[in-house]
């Protein structure tokens, strides 16, 4: 079969989704987490104890800490983080139930992820090989641009995008907390924007790289 608009379309969809999902596996771990605390000058933090009292750790216990909410969130660990010297949980009941809902969209997402596998694959294997290469190049192109264009959107209104982002995957509205809340303390502005920012340029990058390759195998072919 050839590559029409309908196929390009689908192919890109999938690599988007899949190409996206890979790199916030890639970029949702504590190296990560260290790299933006420290480009933003971020050495420590205090967290509620209680109403009256905190508890402050340096960068290495942050990273710590993130590390342990992340395999919470994927699944690898039962329980979120709690302060050692009490036992007392390091989030409140409510924003133990926004990462509850984390939890459940990252194990959707990995379905997903399976399924744009496939359908990557099926859409590749049923496309005749003479096609296969402009498929491929034409659907990075439309993946890319799309990415890129939402970036820029992102980089003027990235607190709107948010905020539908957690409207979309979170219409019980358990997502809104006090400034001073500590899971806004572990995750702060510029941690999103931060990580946002590396996924959404490694993604497009990686489709330029894939549609600059073969559009140099498709001139090649055509000599």
């Amino acid at each position: 079969m050839t590559a029409g608009p309908v196929r390009v379309a689908l192919l890109a969809i999938a690599i988007a989704i899949g190409g996206l999902l890979l790199f916030v596996a890639l970029f949702n771990g504590p190296d990560t987490y260290g790299d933006i605390a420290r480009s933003s000058g971020r050495t420590g933090a205090a967290f509620r104890t209680a109403p009256d009292l905190t508890w402050s750790t340096d960068l290495i216990g942050l990273t710590d800490l993130h590390a342990r909410t992340l395999a919470y969130v994927l699944g690898r660990s039962a329980e979120l983080p709690s302060f050692a010297t009490t036992g007392r949980p390091l989030f409140e009941a409510n924003e133990r139930s926004h990462m509850a809902d984390v939890r459940g969209v990252f194990r959707l997402t990995g379905y997903a992820f399976v399924v744009a596998l496939v359908v990557i694959a099926g859409l590749v294997r049923w496309t005749s090989r003479r096609e296969r290469s402009r498929l491929v190049r034409d659907a990075s192109v439309v993946a890319g641009a799309t990415v890129a264009l939402i970036a820029v959107v992102a980089a003027v209104a990235f607190d709107p995008l948010f905020l539908l982002f957690h409207e979309t995957f979170f219409p019980q509205g358990n997502f809104l907390f006090p400034a001073d809340s500590n899971l806004l303390t572990l995750y702060p502005d510029e941690y999103w924007y931060g990580v946002t920012l590396r996924i959404g340029v490694a993604f497009v990058v990686a489709m330029a790289v894939t549609s600059i390759g073969l559009s140099a195998t498709l001139r090649q072919a055509r000599r």
